[in-house]
């Protein structure tokens, strides 16, 4: 076995490198942590993105709620650090040989389902087979694709074959959708895990309830008795709920709105930057699209820093059509950034053969707060350069199942993964699950392969960025900017800081925070 690929850390190693993590990450205005965890209370939060077709299964998880759901009542086999860093959760410890192909992963003994049920290595290799199935239809099945084999060697070991070989393995298992669940485990009316909370009732895009979880094997987490999400999608009616004391969390406050919450001496906000990237995406697959010549013209036609300033009140950096951010270690600094040129748009839509372009970009602010007017400031932009952009609001409820990937130019929102190798595994890859703009670049896949094997950061690096590079200039995501997520708080909420992973403590709230009274 390879030593720089063994992780076998103390309980303590994991404490101090979270919050090591918190103090490192991007925060503005946020709190610091400074009260001694205690028991009791319930925890009320505001979830945006709530949706009637919401489902308790994992593979269908999209968005923030969702996430956040799958952690109150499971648990993964790897927890990512704010910082995005792996540490053990399910798994105690991992080794990987040295081609990177071989990857073993020792459990923790004694952890107990919801139902009693001891976890065994049969659980862990049922809740990852199903991600891969050949039926599955899991938003996780791009980033597992090349898992060869998945098996328990004994009841407390799991072997994961990978095809090519891949170091990003254990940072894969971190992500939202690969909870585990017990061997056969089918009824998603409810969710049987070995996570924090137990579930108490759950009306899909309306509300969801939970109480602790009695037996729930970390001892440092899950402070309160229960907790309740309500979904308010509506950005004014979430702040207010706030304000008015009626929820303690809220998620997505709006940057125009941020310097009043301020004020209010009984609120406090949190922001990170690098967690996420907003844009529009253009399907390669529908005309005028096919052309990269449209495709950088409606780049060109857009003024990045008008919208930053603008729709995000300066809480955000300017993105440049690439989904890496500026925080990440892999980010590719010497990238040109892309500024608003109507004439040089113009000269791209001639060598399309166009003298002018007619299309429709459909938005809601179910995509992120402010889309809709983020579209229209751009349509406006964008006349200068010959191309008339017709703005079609769609309909908040179901943005994400019914417009999202279905119209040929629509608004879009990401959280950033914790790798570049995820990030373009999972949107970007040739036929990926969620390529949402179905773009495939053969130097970009090449390139993805082999960095998915370097064991040398310098090259990986190198890599990386040139697939950056390719994405900007070949793709089909105008990403204009990394919104900061700024999460809204009662100040008598305590444990929450910066995470990279996602909002709300990584989509972790419910386990990691606790009332201050």
């Amino acid at each position: 076995m390879n030593g720089h690929l063994s992780w076998r850390p103390t309980r303590r190693t994991l404490l101090v490198a979270g919050a090591a993590a918190i103090a490192g990450a991007s925060l503005r205005g946020g709190p610091a942590l400074a009260s001694t965890p205690k028991r009791g209370g319930t925890l009320r939060i505001g979830y945006s993105q709530g949706a009637t077709a919401d489902s308790l299964d994992p593979m269908s998880y999209f968005s923030d709620p969702n996430y956040a759901s799958g952690w109150l009542f499971g648990n993964n086999l790897v927890e990512l650090a704010p910082d995005k860093s792996p540490v053990p959760e399910l798994a105690e410890s991992w080794e990987a040989s040295k081609d990177a192909k071989t990857w073993t992963f020792k459990l923790r003994k004694g952890v107990e389902f919801t139902n009693g049920k001891k976890l065994t290595s049969a659980d862990v290799v049922y809740s990852l087979k199903r991600h891969i199935a050949a039926d599955s239809k899991s938003a996780a099945k791009g980033l597992l694709e090349d898992f060869a084999d998945i098996r328990a060697d004994g009841p407390n070991v799991i072997v994961i074959e990978h095809k090519t070989g891949d170091v990003d393995v254990p940072v894969i298992l971190g992500d939202f959708h690969l909870q585990i669940v017990p061997e056969g485990f089918k009824d998603w009316t409810t969710f049987i895990g070995t996570g924090p909370y137990i579930l108490d009732k759950f009306q899909p895009g309306v509300t969801l309830s939970a109480h602790r979880n009695p037996n729930y094997w970390k001892a440092d987490r899950a402070w309160f008795d229960g907790v309740e999400f309500t979904y308010i999608n509506d950005a004014t009616a979430r702040a207010n709920a706030l304000t008015t004391g009626a929820v303690d969390a809220v998620d997505r406050i709006e940057p125009k709105i941020v310097q009043l919450v301020k004020r209010n001496q009984q609120l406090k906000i949190v922001e990170t930057v690098g967690g996420a990237y907003v844009g529009s995406a253009m399907d390669i697959s529908n005309k005028p699209y096919t052309d990269n010549n449209v495709r950088e013209a409606v780049k060109y036609a857009i003024d990045r820093e008008k919208l930053v300033a603008s729709i995000f009140s300066g809480f955000a950096e300017v993105g440049n059509d690439q989904p890496i951010a500026s925080n990440d270690p892999f980010f590719n600094k010497s990238l040109p950034q892309r500024k608003y040129d109507p004439d040089k748009a113009k000269w791209h839509l001639k060598q399309a053969g166009l003298t002018s372009l007619d299309v429709e970009l459909s938005a809601a602010d179910a995509a992120f707060g402010g889309a809709v007017d983020s579209a229209v400031l751009m349509a406006e932009q964008a006349r200068a350069a010959g191309i008339n952009l017709a703005v079609k609001r769609e309909p908040d409820d179901g943005y994400w199942s019914n417009i999202w990937m279905k119209r040929p130019y629509f608004t879009t929102y990401w959280g950033t993964r914790p790798t570049p190798g995820m990030m373009f595994s999972l949107a970007f890859k040739c036929n990926a699950p969620w390529n949402e703009t179905r773009w495939c670049n053969d130097r970009f896949s090449q390139m993805l392969q082999s960095a998915r094997t370097e064991l040398d950061v310098d090259k990986r690096r190198s890599m990386y960025q040139e697939m950056q590079a390719i994405c900007s200039q070949d793709g089909g995501n105008c990403i204009f900017a990394f919104p900061a997520t700024l999460d809204g708080y009662s100040t008598k909420v305590d444990g929450v800081g910066p995470d990279l992973v996602r909002s709300m403590a990584g989509a972790r709230l419910a386990e990691r925070a606790w009332f201050t009274e």
